[in-house]
């Protein structure tokens, strides 16, 4: 839930992802697992991250 809050209160963040997912589902296709593990740097990075200022 946590990076889901994060993806709902930073905007710039969201756009990122979702330009992220875009590739990513270009580049595996049916290939779940390694869609997944592809996010994970995404995920962790922005989970570590400092919440900024909402937009």
């Amino acid at each position: 839930m946590a990076f889901r809050d994060r993806m709902r209160a930073d905007a710039n963040a969201a756009r990122e992802y979702a330009t992220l997912k875009r590739v990513l589902a270009a580049r595996f296709g049916a290939d779940r697992l390694n869609y997944t593990e592809a996010k994970t740097e995404f995920i962790e990075r922005i989970l570590a991250e400092e919440p900024g200022p909402p937009h």
